[in-house]
């Protein structure tokens, strides 16, 4: 993946939940898992997106840091986007 903190890096993923169509979650080194998950709404489909540090590697870090607090202001702005992308897309209202 291609990541930026302050700077541009990339990192390598794996991919460690997958249900099709429902649910997909990768970690990286440090075993913090991101997750997506999918399930069928009135309107369409609800998207969930979560950061799991729980098993993590370096938590006293990532707290120190607030990480949790800045992943949560990211999570609310990717899902955003992503609505913003499926409300404008031509298949939205198909």
């Amino acid at each position: 993946m291609d990541m930026r903190i302050g700077m541009p890096y990339r990192i390598t993923n794996e991919v460690v939940e997958f249900e099709e169509n429902r649910k997909i979650g990768w970690r990286h080194w440090a075993h913090n898992v991101w997750r997506y998950e999918l399930e069928p709404a009135e309107s369409g489909t609800r998207v969930r997106e979560t950061f799991d540090y729980t098993d993590g590697r370096g938590q006293w870090f990532l707290r120190l840091t607030g990480t949790p607090r800045k992943n949560q202001e990211s999570i609310e702005k990717t899902l955003e986007r992503l609505a913003e992308l499926c409300e404008s897309s031509p298949t939205a209202s198909a």
